[in-house]
Order: structure tokens, then C-alpha cells, then sequence
């Protein structure tokens, strides 16, 4: 059997005998004999914080058959180290929970639509590994995370992010049991992740860097006094895990809970996305369909978009797909479109979290991310620097003015 890493760094356990298991698991049997393992690195460094990610191309033979060629993605999430506080939230077993059992049952509840890659293969033996489709071989590719999505690509991305949030909802209503899953009950911002030495320390060196910038801004000096009482107080971390919680009056389904660009794979017909899919389901939790949205707005939109197109985007694409879902679905109680844009007010303060923690990671500077890892993180001068330079793009800066003036009209920095 000829093994291809390409000078790559793969993992001694993804071998013929790992590969063997994965076919056997996808084709249902074990007559597989593996003639070829062909590896490339599924992202580039700085693009994946939590995980490696990497692509194989597998040649087999099936019961003495001609040969036959799959693609595969792996992740794999190593759980010591720098990452044994990873393991601590229980993000690999959510994970695995929502691809082998909650979103084939959200896609039961939907005609035809697919939400996330396959999962062919889940192990936690040696290393927590998850084996999904190979999305690039239909066409999906992610976008610029740098830039921010475009008009179209922001359509597209909240077009599935609707139908997801209304299969949750059928779901939800279709086994009452699930409201009260332990496995949904919580996402990846807990109260725990918020102390001093998690990332609370993270959201307040990044408020105090956006207050350094914006207090020499015209316009914004009272929303900069709010912002500075709000650091001395910090306030900011209750009223995030106050939008989290979910009130009587909330839309609820089952949130991505980690809704930004890079976790978003786009097709394309011609120049024009035509469908997306989502990754990573590290984060997802039982909550209110105004998290996901605003995690996204303030993470993923280019500039102009977030200034003048949230409407539209409301209007045009989220909402026309969420009730087309629902009508299918045979909902019960439909929200109008001025309930959802009500939710997406009322759970604000989830933006203003996306804003100050992932945005600056998402525009910072490819160049500048390189080397932008959970390892390298734990260095406290290389996380200053780069934790300046992600609070320094020209997309935070520009982003934030516009942020900034919203969330202060929604009253968020009383």
C-alpha cells in the first residue's frame, strides 16, 4: 500500500488500519482492502484554533472489485496540552452527538435540505477523530474570511442558517424531550468560560483595545465613557450570559452556536453561490434563534453590508426561508417577521460578544494569523501581540463604528 503525506505532519494512526475501519463504517463491509492514502492539510495555520483538520484521498478495492476512489475529511482534536480545558467543556462529545444523531433528526424535519456534511466515522481512540464527506468534491470551498461575506454570500449563508433554525424548531416540537437534553443544554460560552483566566482575560484586553481606538473617534466620546465604566465594572459578562438564557418570549431552536464564516462552505454556480452548508458543531445548544444571527452579523459581514443590508437580509432571505420551512413542517405557531427581527434586538448583547471576541481573529491579516494557534496563545507577549494586531484591522476598526452605534441605541452599554 503506497502512503503520500506530501511533507505534510499526519498523525502515525491514520493508517491503513484506521482508513479500513472508515470504509467499513461508510460501505457497511469489511471486505476493503486499501491500495492508497493520499494526504493534504484540509486548512492552513491560524484558520483552525481548536483542531487539525486534514484532506485524504483513499483508493480501495471491494470485494476484489475494480478499484474506487473517496475523499475524506478528518478532524482531530487532540485533548491534552494546551487543549485539556477543551476537553473539560465537552466540545468533542457535543459534537459527535449532533452529527450522529441530532442533525440527521433536524434534516428528517426538513424536505430535502442538507445542512452539514456527512459523518461517516467518529472515535475518540487514540485522539478525539471525526471523518466527514470531503465537501470540495461537489464545489463547497469557504470564503474570505478577511473581507467578510459579500451580499450574495450573506443571503446564501442565512437562507440555510433559516431552514437549520426550522428544522430545530420542528424538531423541538416534534419530540418535546429534547428541551430538556443535557447535551443541549449549555453552548460554548458558560459562565466558567468567562473567569479571569479563560476568556474573560480575552474579552476585557479586547475592550480595553477597542476603547484605546475609539476614543479617537468623533462621535463616539459618550459611548466610549459607557464602554469604560463598563470595563472598570465589567459588566459586559453578565449581560452576555443574560442573552444566552432563554427567556418565556424567546424563538427557540437548536443554535449552530458558532455561526462565522469560516464555518460556512459555499457552492457556486458560475460567480453566485447557489447553496451553503454548515461545520462545526462544537457550540451548539438549545437557545434563541437571535444568537446565531447576531454571532454572524458581527462576525462575518463586509463593512458596507453590516451598515446598510441587515434588513434586507431579514427580510429578503432569513425570513422568507424560516417560514417556508415551518409551513412544510406544519408548525403550529409561526413567527412574523417582526417577531424574529424583535429576537434579534433582544439578544444583541450576543453580537456585541462576536464582535469583541471572534471578529478580530476573523479579519485579522492572514499574514498576521499565521502563526495564531491555541499553543502559541499561551505565550502571554505573543498573545499581546497578536491579540494587538487582531484589534488593529482596518475590517475591526470600520466594523466597530458601525457596531458601536447600534448596540448604544439598543442601550446595551447602560
Amino acid at each position: 500500500m503506497i502512503i503520500q503525506k506530501n511533507n505534510n505532519n499526519i498523525p502515525e494512526y491514520l493508517d491503513e488500519t484506521f482508513f479500513k475501519r472508515v470504509l467499513t463504517s461508510q460501505t457497511g463491509s469489511e471486505d476493503v482492502d486499501i491500495c492508497s492514502l493520499d494526504f493534504s492539510m484540509g486548512s492552513n495555520t491560524g484558520e483552525n484554533y481548536l483542531s487539525f483538520i486534514y484532506r485524504v484521498q483513499v483508493v480501495y478495492t471491494q470485494k476484489r472489485s475494480e478499484s474506487s476512489e473517496i475523499n475524506f475529511i478528518i478532524k482531530s482534536i487532540p485533548m491534552d496540552g494546551a487543549r485539556a480545558s477543551i476537553a473539560e467543556m465537552g466540545v468533542f462529545n457535543k459534537e459527535k452527538i449532533m452529527y450522529s444523531e441530532f442533525l440527521p433528526l433536524i434534516e428528517s424535519c426538513l424536505d430535502e435540505i442538507t445542512i452539514a456534511p456527512k459523518c461517516y466515522y467518529i472515535t475518540s481512540e487514540p485522539i478525539a477523530t471525526m471523518v466527514f464527506e470531503d465537501m470540495k468534491v461537489p464545489g463547497y470551498r469557504i470564503a474570505d474570511r478577511v473581507k467578510g461575506l459579500d451580499m450574495d454570500h450573506s443571503k446564501a449563508a442565512l437562507i440555510k442558517l433559516a431552514q437549520y433554525h426550522a428544522g430545530g424548531m420542528l424538531l423541538l416540537e416534534k419530540e418535546p424531550s429534547m428541551n430538556t437534553s443535557e447535551e443541549l443544554k449549555c453552548g460554548i460560552f458558560t459562565s466558567a468560560l468567562f473567569a479571569p483566566t479563560n476568556l474573560g482575560k480575552r474579552l476585557y484586553l479586547n475592550l480595553s483595545r477597542l476603547i484605546g481606538h475609539a476614543s479617537k473617534w468623533h462621535s463616539h466620546e459618550k459611548i466610549v465613557d459607557k464602554l469604560k465604566d463598563n470595563l472598570k465594572n465589567e459588566t459586559p459578562t453578565n449581560r452576555i450570559l443574560d442573552a444566552i438564557r432563554i427567556a418565556s418570549d424567546d424563538i427557540v431552536t437548536i443554535c449552530h452556536g458558532d455561526c462565522w464564516v469560516n464555518n460556512i462552505l459555499f457552492r457556486h454556480q458560475g460567480d453566485s453561490p447557489n447553496d451553503a452548508v454548515f461545520v462545526d458543531f462544537q457550540g451548539s445548544m438549545r437557545g434563541s434563534i437571535g444568537l446565531d444571527i447576531n454571532y454572524f452579523f458581527a462576525s462575518s459581514l463586509q463593512v458596507d453590508i453590516l451598515c446598510s443590508g441587515k434588513d434586507h437580509l431579514i427580510e429578503e432571505a432569513y425570513y422568507p426561508a424560516f417560514r417556508a420551512a415551518l409551513e412544510r413542517g406544519f408548525y403550529k405557531n409561526i413567527p412574523t417577521i417582526q417577531n424574529v427581527k424583535d429576537e434579534i434586538r433582544k439578544k444583541a448583547m450576543y453580537g456585541f460578544l462576536s464582535s469583541i471576541l471572534v471578529l478580530p481573529v476573523v479579519a485579522m491579516n492572514k499574514e498576521d494569523s499565521a502563526n495564531s494557534c491555541i499553543e502559541t496563545m499561551r505565550n502571554e507577549d505573543t498573545a499581546k501581540k497578536i491579540g494587538d494586531l487582531s484589534c488593529s484591522s482596518e475590517r475591526f476598526l470600520e466594523s466597530h463604528k458601525i457596531l458601536l452605534m447600534e448596540y448604544d441605541g439598543y442601550g446595551l452599554f447602560d
